[in-house]
């Protein structure tokens, strides 16, 4: 047997540490995000921190390909001779095992991120997916285009998916460790001197011979590789150091007695039923198109906090009311330098305009649904808007959805440099869990 064949090539060696180090970051770095996502942090950070994930998996999946083909172009060193049968086969089914998962994990976290819908709120949001901010990776099976079912259904599905090979992927780099230590603990052979370079087998007294090309490729590799683990460990801790809220993810339901301002005096409640908003499952979102010479892309934010009074009896339709206001400058989207801009003067000018407002002046039934007219107040400009949405209420507990389009020049917003790569037409929707007050 030559000696080629008796050792993996450079090649497969640094294509192996890649994909390791990189999974090594990913796993605790996904179950990291899954904790703050499901605590609401919805920072700057945590935000970072998906993009960075979706950008680090797509490489692994990349990489898992190269390595799948070299392997079949190059087999691998021959099992040792003394192997029993079992764990021969037990050898072969890791290894393919490993193959899966390092191609199921990323592909189910793209399929995941494509339906664009938030399974801890339970609404949509597509945040696009930049590959490390150079250009954008485009969606699976069109589903960011499917309805809300679909996307629901999708998301739900893929995350499930990926939980269950994170784990799977544990379980077996466990098992994958102790194996190879095993062959060089105690069975004393070559199996781990293969893959790990300068290590020589138990009882080997000469050391391999030296080629020129072989420790290029090896150097140079495996410096790269070093090189990648140490940029993402940097961009773990900047994240890490951006991850704490400014302020909790609130949204909270203004009791009567605490009004929102001076001069938002409430629709005396008289019979009409007061709710309460679920924090974890109500959202305000809005999306916009962004257009410059590379094409258009799709983004979607939301606003980390707002305030409501909701006061709505379905029978009672002339005495119910809503005020809703929100923070300006909790608005996000996940992409640094937008979220950057938005509290700026040019945009939601935050330090001057703090809060937008919305105040009913009529509610009435339409197509099945309902229709509220109102004031929606932004940046000091006032417009009468008419707000269509659907309603189900079950016993104490009710949802409603609704979506309209605004145009932002009539709040004065996106006015100066950058204006005309955002689209004037904004997209808010907004889904509001509520319970009746007690």
């Amino acid at each position: 047997m030559s000696e080629r064949a008796q050792r993996y090539t450079a090649v497969a060696i640094v294509l192996h540490w890649a994909i390791a180090a990189a999974i090594l970051f990913m796993l605790p770095l996904g179950f990291w995000m899954h904790i703050q996502a499901e605590d609401g942090n919805t920072s700057q950070g945590v935000f970072q921190a998906y993009q960075l994930h979706k950008s680090v998996g797509l490489t692994i999946l990349a990489l898992s390909l190269v390595r799948l083909g070299w392997r079949l172009l190059n087999p691998p060193p021959a099992l040792p001779p003394h192997m029993p049968d079992w764990e021969r086969f037990a050898a072969e089914a890791t290894h393919w095992l490993f193959y899966a998962l390092m191609l199921g994990l990323p592909l189910s976290g793209w399929l995941f991120v494509s339906a664009g819908w938030s399974i801890h709120d339970d609404a949509p949001l597509a945040v696009p997916t930049r590959w490390f901010g150079l250009f954008e990776v485009p969606h699976l099976f069109g589903l960011d285009r499917a309805s809300a079912d679909v996307r629901e259904d999708a998301a739900d599905i893929a995350f499930n998916t990926h939980a269950i090979l994170a784990f799977a992927m544990i379980g077996l780099a466990v098992l994958h460790v102790a194996a190879a230590l095993k062959h060089h603990v105690f069975d004393r052979d070559a199996v781990l001197a293969h893959m790990v370079p300068g290590l020589r087998a138990p009882g080997e007294s000469e050391p391999a011979p030296k080629r020129p090309l072989r420790l290029a490729v090896l150097g140079g590799g495996l410096a790269l590789v070093a090189v990648a683990v140490i940029a993402l460990g940097f961009n773990a801790m900047q994240i890490a150091s951006r991850a704490a809220p400014a302020a909790p993810y609130t949204i909270e339901i203004a009791e009567p007695e605490a009004p929102l301002a001076p001069e938002a005096t409430l629709v005396p409640a008289g019979g009409v039923t007061a709710w309460r908003v679920d924090q974890r499952s109500s959202a305000i979102t809005f999306a916009y198109v962004y257009e410059d010479e590379s094409g258009s892309t799709d983004f979607n934010g939301r606003f980390a906090r707002w305030r409501a009074d909701i006061r709505f009896d379905p029978n009672d339709l002339d005495g119910s009311s809503v005020v809703v206001t929100i923070e300006t400058g909790s608005a996000i989207t996940g992409i640094a330098a937008h979220d950057g801009a938005l509290p700026g003067p040019e945009w939601f000018d935050a330090a001057a305009h703090p809060v937008a407002s919305f105040r009913s002046t009529r509610f009435r039934a339409r197509d099945g649904g309902y229709e509220v007219d109102g004031d929606l107040t932004i940046k000091g400009e006032t417009r009468n808007v008419e707000m269509p949405f659907r309603l189900t209420i079950e016993g104490d507990r009710a949802a409603a959805t609704g979506t309209i389009r605004l145009d932002r020049r009539d709040f004065g917003i996106g006015e100066g440099s950058g204006d005309d790569l955002i689209s004037r037409e904004i997209e808010i929707s907004w889904r509001v869990d509520a319970d009746r007050a007690r």
